[in-house]
């Protein structure tokens, strides 16, 4: 756990001291900073007393009055190395939080781009940024996610979550787009109650992540609601219910699999040949009753071929 310092108030300040104004200005002109104007010493000092005040608030709690010290901390550190915050690293982030006595760097800077964060869909540029920092950062997704915004220069975050998301559901090259197959099903609801509804573990050893987490969660729930339509289940409980009609879906697939794959039996060859000697227009000779050699032949599509001598 990282040691946090306690509030330094003349730390804080000097961060204020011998600015660029003009960097100053299109820092908050272009970025969401809640100063407008910029602060002012009084204001900086009141923010600071509110903070001293709230300094035993509930853990993890943000409240109102930290969320303006944040805002405080970021600007005084953006000033300070006149850099944008987008541009901020981990270290700086990790600076900023040793001011707060619960919250750590990635709470802190996910905090402060909550304003902006919204849910923007994914650019092309931003795509394929993604996949060239997957391959440098195999899975490192926090890693991604800082890179990501200083290659695409956004004004918004994309946080590691959704950075992982991104790349397990829609890009990776692994990932199978065809419909399900009853076989697939039948093994997904197999699995699912060996497992339980461990998404991502199935996705990854019984479908090698060919089908995506999401993938494999809907395909359950829309089974499973379209089974319970059917069935008029009475008063059960919701783990008796899902355990019938988990059952059911999966004896159904069980048929449907059966039906498409028939077991070979001595039946069924006898029953092939007939309708082999029925297609063809085969007529079969007992060749006891024959008492002479002959020509034996045969229709064919009806076309007489001959057929070896006997």
């Amino acid at each position: 756990m990282q040691k946090k310092t306690p509030l330094d108030r003349q730390q804080v300040l000097e961060m204020f001291q011998q600015i660029d104004h003009e960097f100053a200005q299109s820092l908050l002109k272009n970025h969401q900073f809640s100063f407008s104007p910029f602060p002012t010493v009084e204001e900086i000092n009141s923010i600071l007393n509110s903070v001293e005040r709230a300094q035993n608030s509930k853990r993890g709690m943000w409240t109102a009055c930290q969320d303006k010290f944040l805002n405080v901390l970021v600007l005084g550190t953006c000033l300070k190395s006149k850099q944008i915050p987008i541009e901020l690293s981990s270290y700086q982030w990790e600076q900023v939080s040793r001011m707060f006595r619960y919250h750590n760097w990635k709470a802190c800077r996910n905090r402060w781009f909550e304003e902006c964060h919204q849910k923007v869909g994914w650019t092309p540029s931003e795509d394929q940024a993604l996949i060239q920092l997957q391959q440098l950062y195999p899975n490192k997704w926090c890693e991604i996610a800082i890179q990501m915004m200083r290659i695409c220069k956004t004004t918004y975050i994309r946080q590691g979550k959704q950075c992982r998301d991104r790349w397990v559901n829609k890009l990776d090259p692994n990932i199978v787009n065809l419909p399900w197959t009853k076989e697939e099903e039948l093994k997904l609801f197999q699995e699912i109650t060996k497992r339980g509804k461990r998404w991502a573990e199935i996705s990854l050893k019984v479908f090698q992540q060919k089908r995506t987490e999401n993938t494999i969660k809907n395909r359950y729930y829309n089974l499973l609601k379209q089974e319970e339509n059917k069935i008029k289940l009475g008063r059960v409980t919701k783990d008796e219910k899902n355990k019938i009609l988990v059952n059911s879906i999966i004896q159904q697939l069980e048929k449907q699999v059966k039906c498409k794959f028939p077991i070979k039996n001595e039946e069924t060859k006898e029953q092939q040949l007939q309708q082999q000697i029925q297609e063809y227009n085969l007529q079969i000779f007992n060749s006891n009753y024959i008492q002479e050699p002959s020509q034996l032949v045969c229709l064919l599509k009806r076309k007489i071929v001959k057929l070896n001598d006997l």
